[in-house]
């Protein structure tokens, strides 16, 4: 029931009065006295929305009662604020069209003939937390994971979140599973391969869960990391989506050498179940490395050049570039048939190989097989001032499955 600005006098009964003024009904209602004051009750814990709650009220079993008045005014802690009302017939009321997350006053008066009750205690009643929005931009698909991350309007220590999720295509009501209880703004949760699911957020305090959020939908039919800001080498710049990496001549000259000849980044890990794919956009640079890393090498050891990095090297020559494979200072000679400007790198835990494409012509570059016996982070480094996109793709090309 929505509220209206209400008067400060009581009007319903006036209303009353003018509406029943014939002489039969003033004899039959002649006598019969005010109700008592009806008895509010606390608000029952999951019963608000973010835009509503409800209200329920006891009245003296002998009381004569036509209509009830209810109250309401924002709980401003000492400021001015306006009062509203709704008048119904029933001895319950939602009140609606109210702000998400707020606490009000809420209390109720009996109305009849003669008068109008005094008013019941006043009460605070608060709505739920407004509806969370899922961020896609920011959500980590993996293989068999995702870890869903959203923004809440307003974040208070009491909130949580419940976090809905199912199959795409699954029938309506079928399949929905939820995790409740989250603190954070962000969740993993482990999914079938090769799968779109659709997901959903609601906010919950204790006066009940806020609306479902609008659909976000997740594949795990690709890749999709994020690059870690934390592992960036000083002289290289992330952007604010975490997928391009700069590198500037003016951070080349006045970064202080850390002993690593080439400046990289790590991307969040990839853990050992099935394969990954994902595209690096390299027509920004013409010195770069790409590829994979355990957690365990040492950072200050640059890409490929230990036992525990493998990696695309890329090398500018007077006539345009040269390819490598890197891996324990081991190099390999890569045939170039056309220069990419999309490099394609498909890590197979599975068949344990890391292969690196022509993301354009589909044309392999070099494969390293190697049984990786730990879950490794993607890799990238630039050898001079340029730029790297590491770019997601749904579906792994047609051309990685023919070589």
């Amino acid at each position: 029931m929505s509220l209206e600005l209400g008067p400060k006098g009581l009007l319903v009964f006036e209303d009353y009065a003018k509406a029943n003024t014939s002489s039969s009904h003033h004899a039959q209602r002649k006598g019969i006295p005010v109700p008592q004051r009806p008895t509010l009750q606390p608000q029952e814990p999951g019963s608000a929305t973010s835009s509503s709650v409800t209200v329920y009220w006891k009245v003296n079993p002998g009381d004569i009662i036509d209509c009830f008045q209810v109250y309401c005014m924002e709980d401003p802690h000492g400021a001015v604020s306006e009062e509203y009302r709704v008048t119904v017939k029933e001895s319950y009321c939602a009140l609606e069209e109210l702000e998400p997350d707020k606490t009000y006053k809420v209390w109720v008066m009996a109305v009849n003939y003669t008068g109008c009750s005094l008013p019941s205690e006043r009460l605070a009643f608060r709505t739920a937390p407004s509806v969370p929005v899922i961020d896609t931009e920011r959500c980590t698909v993996m293989w068999d994971s995702a870890t869903l991350r959203w923004t809440s309007a307003k974040q208070t220590p009491e909130e949580s979140y419940t976090l809905e999720y199912c199959r795409q295509y699954e029938l309506e009501g079928e399949g929905l599973r939820s995790i409740s209880g989250i603190k954070s703004c962000d969740q993993k949760v482990l999914l079938q391969p090769n799968e779109n699911y659709l997901f959903y957020i609601k906010a919950v305090n204790e006066a009940g869960a806020s609306e479902q959020s609008e659909a976000a939908l997740i594949s795990t039919k690709g890749t999709r990391f994020h690059l870690l800001k934390a592992s960036a080498h000083p002289a290289l710049e992330l952007s604010v989506d975490q997928t391009t990496l700069h590198y500037s001549r003016d951070a080349l000259e006045n970064t202080p050498s850390t002993g690593e000849q080439c400046p990289s980044i790590l991307g969040e890990l990839l853990q050992t179940h099935g394969y990954y794919y994902w595209e690096t956009i390299v027509s920004g640079s013409t010195a770069y490395r790409l590829g994979v890393t355990y957690s365990t090498a040492n950072r200050n050891s640059p890409l490929g050049e230990n036992s525990l990095s493998w990696c695309l090297q890329c090398i500018p020559t007077p006539s345009g570039c040269r390819y490598q494979l890197l891996h324990s200072d081991v190099q390999s000679s890569v045939f170039v048939i056309e220069i990419p400007e999309r490099v394609g790198t498909l890590l197979d835990y599975q068949l344990g190989r890391l292969s690196f494409y022509n993301a354009q012509s589909g044309q392999l570059l070099g494969t390293f097989w190697q049984r990786f016996t730990q879950p490794c982070h993607p890799a990238l480094a630039l050898e001079m001032p340029g730029s790297l996109e590491v770019s997601m793709v749904l579906e792994v090309p047609e051309f990685t499955k023919d070589s």
